[in-house]
């Protein structure tokens, strides 16, 4: 009671302030508060509303007040989807404690707004009429105006729900009238989905038909050219994977079904097939299968069922529309009898996996799991799944034994040193935000083109594994090096390259990110520090000479580069640094892009320094194909990094003076350490 007097007396004494305009916004700023009744809004009860949630309201004077909270920052979007016979009008209000913060009159949506993570909002809806409620994420697939869409027949596809309270939402169109179906099915036991469907206008056609499992059936009598929508949850906000299948339904939905069978016995994981008859004779023959217990027994969508456990279960057979049939599943124990390898000795290496491969007998035994124990400990590791790691040089002894009757083989281990392994990560920034950075052109074929060169070189035989990322943010990057680089051992090479808007500030090159999040370079260098072995790090952005703290002027070493790379330069960079690094300009300097058709399209756009770079390893990015390595200057089949700093250096000036001949463009490619004889890559045999 004492906090609501507290708020009650602050809402007052504000109300009392902006009863004074200001200029030009008080007299607007206290006509809302006499609207809204801040004396009374203390008191109004807001009903949390649940993430996902479509809340059914019925519209008056007396404001129905609900509050949720933002599970992360960004544009949200109020919708209020018409619910009663008659048109309902609606005005919508969104306080952050006692603060305003948007207001809105409509339904389609009500209003919309940026909203911080993890804030509490109370949003206050008055009016006539009855609407449904929804609160959701203003992004693809997640509201109503931006569905994902559904082709009219064939479209099947995999989603997940990641948060609890997901929503999504699909969209089809269909080019001709006639009937049509929209199976929805979990991917796991006790996942529940929930479907309904709109129209247009956002009014409710119709809930979709549930199953047992979980799954859903929506069947439609769609009309040519009318647009339908399918909101899709699933049920107490679970999260998990889900598949969608849209079909059509030629001849009509089945009015009934009947199965070949209604009861039969399985011997252990042996499997028989079930045959529908529908009716009327021609109608789909569409149907969705599932199992009351896949443990005991799985169906797929033929009509297989296979014995998994010993047990009961009931396989179902759903047509849209609701005709089903089901037939009795008995799985009978069979014993295992023997496990039988079908290698006894292998051999591999520091860091290399290997599945171990072993047969149960007989084929059909009910339990055929396996476990596997690994003597001495500390030279491998295995999974439950029977896939080795090589932990150190040695020797062990794995043995596999059956769970069912411990039956055993036994294997013979050998690891080896780690192989030299080359892996890179090639990140591309090109379309950003509106309100970020003008878009990027050419950023996607120079990481395209690159990833083309890398295919082509090898070092000692190793290849590059090469992983990208397109249009990804700062902790998406981060994300990235820790994916990409995985279990690096310290004779592993991992190279780095970046292409995006950048900049040099306060003594570090800072790389911006499509949506406006900013990597610096000492983040970069120590996400790199936790990657063992040597990293080569290229970058290929304005200010990029600030990661190794050069200037045009090669005498110019600033002292921003302690922050960065920790004493790697001057004295202490030639003592042992794992670092290689290729700048693509001086760190006051802009890295260009130029076209090399002529045109300002993505076609023929990228970065003059991508450019030179193919070109160096091999590969001409004009002309989307192999070429010769033009930084071997001493056609050893090699090219050091030295090698690599010259002819990208002199190429880059090349292509500019050929841009702009009054020398009005400059890029000086950076280089550390500088005259570095050892070779980066080799052309592949």
């Amino acid at each position: 009671m004492y906090k609501r007097l507290l708020r009650l007396a602050a809402l007052v004494l504000l109300a009392a302030i902006l009863s004074a305009p200001a200029a030009g916004a008080g007299a607007e700023a206290a006509s809302i508060v006499e609207e809204t009744g801040a004396g009374d809004l203390a008191f109004i009860e807001d009903r949390p509303l649940a993430p996902g949630e479509l809340a059914e309201v019925a519209l008056g004077d007396d404001p129905a007040g609900f509050s949720f909270v933002a599970p992360t920052g960004s544009v949200y979007d109020v919708w209020l989807f018409p619910a009663g016979d008659a048109p309902a009008t609606a005005r919508a209000q969104l306080w952050r404690g006692d603060a305003l913060v948007a207001e809105g009159e409509g339904t389609l949506p009500a209003l919309s707004l940026r909203l911080r993570a993890g804030t509490t909002y109370a949003l206050r809806l008055t009016g006539s009429g009855a609407v449904r409620l929804e609160v959701a994420r203003h992004a693809l697939s997640r509201c109503f105006d931006m569905p994902m869409p559904l082709e009219a027949a064939g479209d099947e596809r995999a989603k997940v729900f990641a948060r609890p309270g997901d929503a999504h939402w699909y969209a089809l169109e269909p080019e001709a009238s006639g009937p049509l179906a929209l199976i929805g099915a979990p991917a796991e036991a006790g996942f529940v989905l929930e479907a309904r469907l709109f129209d247009a206008d956002g009014a409710l056609l119709g809930a979709a038909q549930g199953t047992p499992g979980g799954a859903f059936l929506v069947r439609l009598e769609a009309e040519a050219g009318r647009r339908y929508l399918v909101r899709l949850t699933a049920r107490s906000g679970a999260t998990g994977l889900y598949s969608l299948r849209l079909t059509s339904l030629d001849g009509g939905a089945p009015e009934s079904l009947r199965l070949s069978r209604h009861a039969t016995m399985l011997e252990g994981r042996s499997s028989c097939r079930l045959e529908a008859e529908v009716a009327p004779a021609g109608s789909a023959a569409l149907l969705y299968w599932e199992s009351s217990d896949p443990g005991v027994a799985s169906v797929d969508d033929s009509g297989r069922v296979t014995g998994r456990g010993e047990g009961t279960a009931v396989v179902t057979a759903h047509a849209p529309g609701g005709a089903s049939d089901r037939c009795r599943v008995t799985v009978r124990r069979v014993p295992v009898e023997a496990v039988s390898l079908l290698s006894h000795r292998l051999s591999l290496c520091v860091g290399d996996d290997a599945a171990i491969e072993c047969d149960v007998l007989p084929d059909n035994a009910t339990d055929p799991r396996l476990e596997y124990v690994a003597e001495p400990e500390g030279v491998v590791e295995v999974d439950a799944r029977g896939v080795l790691r090589g932990l150190r040089e040695g020797e062990c002894t794995v043995t596999v034994r059956a769970l069912d009757g411990g039956w055993v083989d036994t294997l013979a281990v050998t690891v080896g040193p780690a192989p030299k392994r080359w892996r890179a990560l090639l990140v591309g920034e090109q379309n950003y935000a509106s309100t970020v950075a003008e878009v990027r052109t050419g950023s996607v074929n120079s990481v395209s083109a690159l990833r083309s060169m890398l295919a082509g070189l090898s070092f000692h035989g190793a290849r590059f594994r090469t992983s990208t990322l397109l249009d990804v943010s700062r902790d998406g990057v981060l994300a990235g090096i820790r994916d990409a680089f995985a279990g690096a051992n310290d004779g592993d090479v991992s190279l780095f390259y970046i292409t995006c808007h950048g900049y040099y500030a306060n003594g570090m090159t800072c790389f911006e990110m499509y949506d406006g999040s900013v990597l610096t370079a000492a983040e970069l260098v120590a996400a790199l520090r936790d990657v063992p072995g040597e990293i080569f790090l290229v970058i290929d952005c304005c200010g990029s000479g600030g990661v190794i703290g050069r200037a045009s002027d090669t005498g110019d070493v600033l002292k921003g580069v302690d922050a960065v790379f920790g004493g790697l330069v001057g004295p202490a960079a030639a003592d042992g640094s794992r670092f290689r690094v290729l700048a693509s300009a001086a760190l006051e300097q802009d890295s260009h892009r130029i076209s090399f058709t002529g045109g300002a399209g993505e076609a023929g756009m990228a970065t003059v320094f991508a450019r030179a770079l193919c070109e160096a390893g091999g590969w001409n990015l004009e002309r989307s194909a192999r070429g010769p390595m033009r930084a071997d200057v001493d056609y050893d089949g090699a090219v050091t990094l030295n090698e690599l700093h010259l002819y990208t250096a002199r190429r880059v000036m090349w292509y500019l003076d050929l841009a702009a001949p009054d020398g009005r463009y400059a890029q000086s490619v950076q280089v550390w350490p500088e005259g570095l004889a050892e070779p980066v890559f080799e052309r592949t045999k």
